[in-house]
C-alpha cells in the first residue's frame, strides 16, 4: 500500500524547514532559543489521524469493518464522484445505543478491547478505537445515522465535529442499523487532498479491490453471510453498481457474483493443514510467559480457492490474488511470492488465481503492526513458508 502521502503532514501542520540558503549556524542559533514542550492536543490529534487513515481505501475499510463487527448481513458502500465528494456506508447491524453516542468518535474509545493483553486474542476487525476519530479529523463533514432494534423505526442523526464530539442530535426515520457519511475526505490536509484529487480514479480502484477482498472471505464467513453492494454516483448523477454479492456464506458464490461463472473454470478448493515449528527467536521472546514444556509447533490451516496446477489453467497477471489471516485481509509479501514460485513449477508462464485464508491461533500473529492494520506480522514466517512449500 502506498504511503507516499504521509510526508505531507509536515506541510499541513505548517512546520518550518530551513531553506537552502539558511546556514547551519543560523539554524542552530534559532533552535537554541526553543525549549522542548508538549504538542497541543489538537495538533496531536491531526498528526496521528493522518497515520491511521492514509488513503481512500483505508477510510472505506474501517467503516466496512465496523459494519461487519456490528453483525450486519447487508452492507452498502456508496461513493459520490469516486469518493472525492463523499462516502456512505449503510448497514443493518446492531446500531449504536444512545448511551454511547457521545463516545463513538472519541480517540481510543472502543467496545472491542479493554487492555493490551486482549490484543493476543482479539477476534473483531476493529480494536484500537481510532478510526472514527481519525475520519472526523480528516474530513470536512462527518455524520452518523443509527438505530438499535429497541429504537427502530426511529433513528438518531449525529453531527460530529473534527474533534469527535457530537454537535447536534436530531430524530429521523431509520430501521435498525447505521449509516456513516464522510464528506470531502482530506479537506483539512491540503497537500493530501490535492493528491487525492489528482489520482481520484486510481484511489477509487484501490478501494474497490479491497472491497472485493472483503466480499470474498469476511462477508462469506461472518454473520452467516453478508450481502455487499458498492456503487458510484458520478458528477452528472449517473449511478453505476461496481460490485454486488448475494450474501451466500460461500466464497465460491462470491467469486461467481463478482466475476461470473467463467472465473470458476479451472479453480479447485485450497485446503491445507500443516505444523510450523516455532523459531528460536520467537521462543526466547515468549520464554518468560511460557511453561518449559510448552509446545514448539503451531498448527496452521490454509483454506480458499486456487487455480489448477496445470498448464493453461492460471492467469497472465497476479491481479486476482487475495490473502487473509483469520479472515482479515493483509499484504502477504513473502507468502504471496512462495505461492507463485510453487505454482510456476507446474505452470511456468502463468500465475494462479488465489484466495488463501491462513487460519492460525491468534497468539501466532501480530495484527497491531501498522496504523492502518493492513500489515500482519506472522511469527516464525520463514518456517511457515518452508512448511507451505512442501505440503502436498
Amino acid at each position: 500500500m502506498s504511503v507516499s502521502g504521509l510526508s505531507e503532514q509536515t506541510h499541513d501542520q505548517t512546520a518550518s524547514v530551513p531553506s537552502a540558503s539558511t546556514s547551519y549556524d543560523d539554524t542552530a542559533t534559532s533552535g537554541s532559543e526553543l525549549s522542548i514542550r508538549a504538542i497541543d492536543a489538537h495538533s496531536v490529534h491531526r498528526i496521528t489521524s493522518g497515520q491511521v487513515v492514509i488513503d481512500l481505501q483505508t477510510a472505506v475499510k474501517e467503516l466496512v469493518e465496523n459494519s461487519v463487527d456490528a453483525g450486519a448481513t447487508n452492507i452498502e458502500v456508496r461513493f459520490h464522484n469516486y469518493g472525492l465528494k463523499s462516502i456512505e456506508v449503510i448497514d443493518n447491524g446492531s446500531g449504536i445505543a444512545s448511551k454511547d453516542y457521545e463516545s463513538i468518535a472519541l480517540k481510543h474509545y472502543t467496545s472491542k478491547l479493554a487492555s493490551f493483553e486482549d490484543l493476543s486474542r482479539v477476534l473483531t476487525f476493529g480494536f484500537r478505537g481510532e478510526a472514527l476519530s481519525s475520519l472526523c479529523a480528516l474530513s470536512e463533514g462527518f455524520s452518523v445515522v443509527t438505530a438499535t432494534s429497541a429504537d427502530a423505526p426511529m433513528g438518531t442523526v449525529l453531527d460530529i465535529d473534527r474533534n469527535g464530539k457530537v454537535r447536534s442530535r436530531t430524530k429521523v426515520a431509520r430501521q435498525r442499523g447505521t449509516t456513516v457519511t464522510i464528506t470531502n475526505l482530506f479537506k483539512p490536509l491540503p497537500v493530501r487532498r490535492k493528491e487525492f484529487e489528482r489520482n481520484t480514479k486510481r484511489e477509487f480502484q484501490k478501494a474497490l479491490n479491497l472491497l472485493y477482498a472483503y466480499a470474498l472471505v469476511p462477508c462469506a464467513r461472518e454473520n452467516r453471510g453478508v450481502r455487499m453492494t458498492a456503487s458510484n454516483v458520478a458528477e452528472g448523477g449517473r449511478k453505476t453498481v461496481q460490485l454486488k454479492t448475494n450474501g451466500a456464506p460461500s466464497t465460491r458464490a462470491s467469486v461467481l457474483a463478482l466475476w461470473g461463472s467463467k472465473a470458476l473454470e479451472n479453480i479447485v478448493d485450497l485446503d491445507l493443514s500443516f505444523d510450523v515449528e516455532t523459531e528460536k527467536s520467537v521462543l526466547r521472546r515468549q520464554a518468560p510467559d511460557q511453561p518449559s514444556d510448552s509446545t514448539n509447533v503451531t498448527s496452521v490451516k490454509v483454506q480458499g480457492l486456487i487455480s489448477k496446477f496445470a498448464v493453461g489453467a492460471g492467469r497472465t497477471t497476479v491481479d486476482r490474488q487475495y490473502f487473509f489471516v483469520n479472515g482479515r485481509p493483509y499484504n502477504p509479501g513473502k507468502v504471496q511470492k512462495a505461492f507463485n514460485e510453487v505454482y510456476r513449477t507446474f505452470n511456468a508462464n502463468q500465475s494462479p488465481f488465489v484466495i488463501a485464508d491462513f487460519v492460525l491461533p491468534t497468539h501466532a500473529c501480530d495484527i497491531n503492526v501498522s496504523p492502518d492494520k493492513r500489515t500482519i506480522f506472522l511469527h516464525s514466517e520463514n518456517n511457515l513458508i518452508q512448511a507451505l512449500k512442501v505440503t502436498p
